[in-house]
């Protein structure tokens, strides 16, 4: 870059006034997970950042409103009030989740992490802490945060699910789904990872804050002749408003771009490896916030050892599902009016390079 280069992140538009978009969520002190006590417990380890369980929980409750499933909210708040030993200014809860951040944060393997909670649960017997990573992971579950695993045909064929939920072999090539067939425990062949849209999409809504930033580029865009300051300004946003009047109407309808690229997770060139993430990038949010890291939603990670190639559409088919039923509608609370509204979503282009393209389209490149 040149040395004269002018460092720039806004595109003409008005700055945000930092006090709209404050969305406190007071929690009873009872359970430990007040702001004041999440910051004061945070001073001794700056380094890592905000783990935000104040607002996954406010955010549960009212998804668990809306679906019905107080019982599961109820169930959260009783193993909130769990001290971690008599006198602790920690709950049970917290400890729990602040080690399980720390763990993914420092990349910290399984092993150690049940290896750590052991020796923590040996040496302070009166705690009441998990003694693996499985039963911490557990412990946590009513938060949501997990995925589903999907068994996978070795040759890519299809998926087990629905159908061919209950196979042991593949309908199209006869390969076993299992790696032992005579194995009590039996271990599947290939598992593709699958992190559910809707209820992530649900539990964005339930906050305030970004309830209002997902319409920014309808309520406070400002449109400047010829210039080009979001994805809104783009003839592809126009012509998609063109055609579908009816999803325009609605600024809180949501826009994606999916990406895709395959990439090798043990970080060795020399070795022959690949697994693809498929990712979803909101473009509701203003421009500053569309290309946050922590925007990005993973949808799927397809397995390796090698590239999915032409069978890409095996492994979209669960995605696929929630995006026609995205299409559709969806009931969806959401937090800023306090109505419930139907949302809608569509993906209106992709992002990759043309290798990943012929493997995504079945281009010829």
């Amino acid at each position: 870059m040149a040395s004269t280069y002018t460092t720039w992140i806004h595109h003409g538009e008005e700055q945000l006034n930092p006090s709209m978009n404050e969305d406190v969520h007071n929690l009873d002190e009872q359970y430990g997970l007040n702001e004041d006590s999440m910051h004061e417990r945070e001073e001794e380890d700056n380094d890592v950042p905000n783990d935000r369980l104040p607002d996954m929980v406010h955010e549960l409750f009212v998804v668990g409103d809306e679906d019905g499933e107080k019982s599961k909210f109820a169930a959260l708040l009783e193993e909130m009030k769990q001290e971690l030993h008599p006198g602790s200014v920690f709950t049970r809860f917290y400890f729990v989740v602040k080690l399980l951040h720390i763990k993914s944060f420092y990349r910290i393997s399984n092993v150690v992490f049940t290896a750590i909670l052991k020796f923590l649960s040996l040496a302070f017997p009166h705690c009441s802490l998990p003694t693996s990573y499985k039963e911490a992971r557990k412990l946590i579950k009513a938060l949501g945060l997990g995925y589903e695993s999907i068994h996978v045909c070795l040759n890519n064929c299809v998926l087990f699910r629905k159908t061919y939920a209950k196979n042991d072999e593949c309908p199209v090539c006869g390969a076993s789904r299992w790696k032992d067939d005579k194995a009590r425990n039996r271990s599947p062949k290939k598992i593709l990872r699958h992190f559910p849209l809707i209820r992530r999409l649900k539990r964005m809504f339930a906050s305030k804050k970004i309830s209002e930033e997902a319409q920014w580029h309808k309520l406070k865009r400002r449109v400047v002749a010829n210039e080009l300051s979001h994805p809104a300004d783009g003839e592809a946003w126009k012509d998609f408003d063109r055609r579908h009047e009816w999803f325009a109407q609605d600024p809180r309808n949501m826009r994606f771009g999916l990406a895709t690229d395959g990439f090798n997770p043990f970080g060795k060139m020399s070795s022959a490896y690949s697994m693809w993430p498929v990712f979803l990038i909101l473009y509701n949010f203003p421009p500053w916030l569309c290309m946050e890291q922590s925007n990005f939603m993973m949808c799927l990670l397809i397995p390796g050892p090698e590239c999915p190639g032409k069978d890409f559409d095996v492994f979209l088919e669960p995605l696929v599902d929630e995006l026609l039923e995205l299409w559709s509608g969806v009931p969806t609370i959401d937090a800023l009016s306090g109505k419930q509204f139907d949302r809608h979503a569509a993906v209106i282009w992709c992002i990759y390079d043309y290798p990943a393209l012929s493997t995504l389209s079945g281009r010829v490149t």
